[in-house]
């Protein structure tokens, strides 16, 4: 009996980071690691790995593909050598299967394990909307977050406080991940995930967050200022440097300002409110 295999596509840091992670989550991966050096994707099928380095080589982004990689699990090995790691002041993330315990004192723990979801606080720009996310008053606030992947922004936020959190996504695979991951935590009652698209959600919050690409930004920045109560703020991330002015652009228009910026490597995130 043949053992079942995965295929890894590596793409090397300052490569088009941005541009390479929209083009594969167009071929649905298995999940991805942020090694620090390198952004990895894990496919099942190889032809569809192929094909994604097919349209990596297109926009000219340098990677390197292995296929059939025998493993049961593509994220099995990852998880299980995975540990915890703190993120600013406040978050204790745990991307592994196991329970390592409490977290240190005075810590929020985040148990996400690696998945087809986006999201278990290695890449930057989760690591910058956590540490906006610290800077926010949320307790006893609403939250919605936008594009939630694996649902982490939305658990640190009830973490925080929130005593209302949504959670949308457009890819169903997601939001039946974040559940489980909801399910994983005490607080995880406060949030309410569904799939579907920002323009099904009604109702407004004290924080919109939104963790993606400026591709997926740009179209949706006046539903997504619309959403933000009238003493609300946007918190974006997700936006590389040079896309940073276009983000802007569209979203400063009727009276919103800047109200914080953070950066890490080439990506960024924006905290917009209105400027009255």
């Amino acid at each position: 009996m043949q053992r079942p295999s995965y295929s890894r596509l590596l793409v090397p840091k300052k490569s088009g980071d941005e541009t390479a992670l929209g083009v594969l989550l167009l071929f649905d991966p298995l999940g991805f690691e942020n090694s620090g050096s390198d952004l990895v994707a894990f496919f099942r099928d190889p032809g569809t790995a192929r094909s994604a380095g097919d349209a990596l080589r297109a926009r000219r982004i340098r990677h390197s593909l292995t296929t059939d990689i025998p493993e049961g699990d593509p994220l099995e090995a990852y998880r299980a050598a995975s540990r915890p790691f703190s993120v600013g002041r406040r978050f204790w993330i745990e991307p592994g299967e196991a329970n390592d315990g409490a977290p240190p004192e005075g810590r929020i723990a985040l148990r996400v394990p690696a998945s087809r979801a986006f999201g278990t606080g290695t890449h930057a720009s989760t690591r910058l909307a956590l540490l906006a996310l610290e800077d926010e008053a949320l307790d006893g606030r609403s939250v919605l977050d936008v594009g939630t992947g694996s649902g982490v922004l939305a658990l640190a936020a009830a973490g925080l406080g929130a005593r209302r959190v949504v959670g949308l996504d457009t890819d169903p695979d997601a939001i039946f991940v974040a559940r489980e991951n909801a399910g994983r935590h005490a607080f995880g009652e406060r949030v309410r995930l569904y799939a579907g698209p920002l323009g099904a959600c009604a109702g407004q919050f004290d924080l919109v967050v939104a963790n993606m690409l400026a591709e997926e930004i740009l179209p949706e920045a006046g539903r997504l200022r619309s959403r933000a109560a009238r003493q609300g703020r946007v918190l974006l991330s997700g936006v590389t440097r040079e896309r940073e002015r276009a983000v802007l652009a569209r979203l400063r228009t009727g009276r919103w300002k800047l109200a914080g910026r953070r950066t890490e490597d080439e990506w960024i995130s924006l905290c917009l409110e209105r400027a009255w």
